[in-house]
């Protein structure tokens, strides 16, 4: 990760940024810039006319490739993230008009990372995040590997919808938020490789996730300055496999005061006692209550445990999901 993309991370721009000034025309060239930058790997070659949401899917974390250089004039942009992330197969977008440019990222109404898996829910929360009101009669489908829910009667025809509520399966959004988690996830420390890989063994096994491959990516050189390599995790859901790599250093972000005293303050109030869902979303609500908009938190009921957990993601901005039981212990 460059220094650029570390600062950007760590310095939380969307706070500071009027996300009304993204105006249709300078989505639309983030996307494209986007887009392209996805496919400078050698092995992202530019997919065929409705590429399948697995392939979608496994260009996830290519974006950092070339997004410094559009990131770089503008707090702005890097909000934008969230919505694209929406409308790449990574997320759900919510629409309350159905038009052709929506496909594109234009005339979207909401859009965002998967909180939950389920596209009703996490689209109620997404529109509430902008002020606005849930859908009517909503409809959640599939259409060019993306997943959109909007009014039954602006549902394109043809397209395939969604019979479960659940578009993405709870255990892999899980699995994808632990594995950047801040608190006691994959990025919570500076593991080893071999850490990582074992880290990334038990919490599939922790989320009942049969299938799945752990590898690792080629080992970096040693550095020179004899600087600490840390793991680096990464969830392909298109696989599905965890790749876990190793990065120089930690990217400072657990090091920043005001991380560090949310996270603290999540450890005290949640991972380190035995706290009901409602008692966990509290104390979240509180130890993000001094960050100027941060994500909604997310609450997932558990009642298979007794005690209730955390996954802190810090990228932009600040995102915590809880999960526990009614009644703790």
């Amino acid at each position: 990760m460059t220094d650029l993309m570390k600062r950007l991370r760590a310095t939380d721009p969307v706070r500071r940024a009027d996300l009304g000034a993204v105006d249709d025309a300078a989505f639309a060239a983030l996307r494209e810039e986007i887009l392209m930058t996805t496919t400078l790997h050698p092995t992202n070659a530019a997919p065929a006319a409705h590429p399948s949401r697995r392939r979608r899917l496994g260009r996830r974390g290519m974006v950092a490739l070339g997004l410094a250089t559009v990131l770089a004039g503008s707090g702005v942009a890097y909000a934008a993230i969230q919505a694209f992330r929406g409308s790449s197969g990574e997320g759900v977008t919510c629409v309350s008009a159905w038009t052709p440019d929506v496909a594109e990222g234009l005339d979207v109404d909401a859009a965002g990372p998967w909180l939950t898996g389920d596209p009703y829910a996490d689209c109620t929360t997404l529109l509430a995040e902008q002020g606005l009101p849930p859908i009517e009669d909503p409809v959640a489908f599939a259409w060019d590997g993306q997943t959109y829910v909007a009014p039954a009667g602006q549902v394109p025809d043809g397209v395939e919808r969604l019979e479960s509520r659940s578009a993405l399966d709870p255990a892999v959004v899980e699995l994808q938020q632990s594995a950047t988690d801040r608190v006691d996830g994959g990025a919570s420390a500076c593991r080893t490789v071999a850490e990582g890989v074992a880290w990334a063994q038990e919490e599939l096994a922790r989320l009942g996730l049969e299938g799945w491959s752990v590898g690792e990516q080629d080992a970096l050189p040693e550095p020179a300055d004899g600087a600490q390599v840390c793991a680096e995790v990464t969830v392909d859901v298109g696989e599905p496999a965890i790749v876990v790599g190793g990065t120089t250093g930690s990217d400072g972000i657990l090091e920043d005061s005001l991380v560090a005293g949310i996270v603290t303050a999540l450890k005290g109030g949640i991972t380190d006692r035995c706290v009901s869902l409602d008692e966990a979303r509290a104390v979240a609500d509180e130890a993000l209550s001094v960050v100027d908009g941060p994500f909604p938190t997310t609450s997932v009921p558990d009642e298979s445990v007794t005690c209730a957990r955390v996954d802190l993601v810090v990228g932009g901005s600040f995102r915590a999901t809880v999960y526990g039981p009614t009644t703790a212990g």
